[in-house]
């Protein structure tokens, strides 16, 4: 066997992702809130790069500044800015006096408190030291956001080698703290809580609460049996339980409910539709071309000096560029948006039609990934109220005989409205809501029914007849 070394030249042609173009990337997928945050970190990086929101407000200052300061030597400024730094620095020592104290402690809001350090704190009052302070904390540590505490006492005393009675009693006491109901150990035991609380526990409302699950399926005659109460007193119980806080320890959620603001804004005017991005969220940026070619003069001999001037200059006009070439594409993706959805726009969500990704990316002459990206996070004001970019696309569902497509979040919609307006215990089967369908131009099978209906957490005709049956009987608007 012979060996020989041999000299191939092979041709080949490969994408590499740059820096640059990977930056670009991740842009397209921001929000204005996440693209705000992302420049805030480069102004800290690079020196070329400010924030030209902030740069607006000293704007005419500056410039009356500057006016006055050509007619005065440097030496003067000097002295000057000397003067304003001392100033300052007194009055910012004299609103820190100790004696001011006081009232930037009233201005201190006092932190949130945890459910936990709620119960720590009436455990030390309440529970006395040794053996039963050391179980309630056990217990503590089982407790849930909710209240109630996950909690089997045979499994609990013998993972911990206790005695079933004394912890039986501990928990007793615990159950007697605030907020009335914590440490249940289902939902009947945090109703009967705080029933007792109030005075109203009684054996019949109690049975009640031991088969909440009879309710739960409106089989009323069966809880009128075993409560011994007739319908009437049975409604009475039951607005009675509905006062109750079925999660007593929610108050102590730290969940901030909050609104994103909107990415781009499309209302209707006079003229038309209009189209733009929401300048209040949108971060602006400049490059101060000014310094770098201060910096660039004063560094001439060292080269690494030139070297990482020139990287971060060039890195924040790429920069720059990106970000105009973002807005520029979140404003073609939106626009495009709007000529697909018009119907959506001038009659609401229940006129959603068919679109797909390669509908907007065709139109534009962009591929579907980038389209993809542009929609990921961000929202869009509409008439109608805030909407999620990527809920304008949806398949096509249920041709009628004009060869119509309609999307599949109309036909939920549909789904939705038609289920709503059913009579009084005489629910739609899944076979009716098709036919219903086709007479409204939409030809959904029964099969597709019953999978919306699903998804959309909606109980078959049967469950919706024992509910109907329910709220009849207890008086409850639905």
């Amino acid at each position: 066997m012979q060996l020989n070394q041999r000299l191939n030249i092979k041709h080949s042609q490969s994408i590499v992702m740059t820096p640059q173009l990977r930056q670009a990337i991740k842009l397209l997928q921001f929000s204005n809130l996440e693209l705000s945050s992302y420049i805030e970190e480069e102004i800290e990086k690079n020196p070329f790069l400010e924030n030209k929101k902030s740069d607006v407000l000293s704007r005419n200052n500056n410039s009356k500044i500057e006016e006055s300061n050509n007619k005065e030597s440097f030496s003067e400024d000097n002295e000057k800015d000397t003067q304003r730094w001392e100033e300052r620095f007194q009055s910012k020592q004299r609103s820190n006096s100790f004696d001011d104290i006081s009232s930037i402690e009233e201005r201190i809001a006092e932190p949130k408190k945890s459910l936990r350090s709620h119960l720590m704190e009436q455990i030390l009052l309440e529970i006395p030291e040794g053996l039963e302070r050391r179980v309630a904390i056990l217990i503590l540590d089982l407790i849930e956001p909710s209240g109630w505490i996950n909690f089997d006492i045979d499994e609990f005393t013998s993972q911990n080698n206790l005695e079933k009675d004394s912890t039986f009693k501990v928990l007793q006491k615990l159950q007697k703290f605030e907020p009335t109901g914590v440490f249940a150990r289902n939902l009947g035991e945090c109703l009967r809580l705080q029933l007792i609380e109030k005075g109203l526990l009684n054996q019949s409302i109690e049975i009640v609460t031991n088969n909440l699950e009879y309710l739960a399926k409106g089989e009323i005659q069966k809880l009128c049996k075993l409560a011994k109460v007739n319908e009437d007193k049975l409604s009475e119980y039951v607005n009675i339980i509905k006062s109750l806080n079925p999660k007593p320890a929610t108050s102590f959620n730290d969940d901030d409910f909050r609104i994103e603001p909107p990415d781009v804004v499309i209302e209707k005017t006079k003229k038309g539709w209009k189209v733009e991005l929401n300048k209040s969220t949108l971060p602006a940026i400049k490059i101060e071309e000014g310094l770098a070619e201060k910096v660039k003069n004063n560094i001439r001999k060292n080269e690494n000096d030139k070297k990482f001037v020139s990287e971060a200059f060039n890195s924040a006009k790429w920069l720059l560029r990106a970000i105009e070439q973002r807005n520029s594409t979140t404003l073609k993706v939106a626009v495009e948006i709007l000529k697909k959805q018009k119907e959506f726009f001038k009659n609401g969500p229940g006129h959603l039609k068919p679109l797909v990704l390669r509908n907007v990316a065709g139109s534009i002459g962009m591929h579907e990934s980038t389209v993809s990206r542009v929609t990921r996070s961000k929202l869009l004001q509409t008439p109608w109220g805030l909407f999620q970019m990527k809920d304008f696309f949806s398949s096509s569902v249920g041709q009628n005989e004009n060869e119509e497509a309609h999307s599949a979040k109309t036909v939920r919609t549909l789904l939705k409205e038609i289920i709503s307006s059913e009579k009084s215990n005489r629910p739609y089967s899944d076979e009716k809501l098709s036919l219903l369908f086709k007479e409204r131009g939409v030809l959904v099978a029964r099969r597709t029914v019953a999978k919306y209906r699903e998804m959309l957490k909606i109980p078959s005709s049967a469950e919706r007849k024992r509910l109907m049956r329910l709220n009849k009987v207890i008086n409850i608007k639905s």
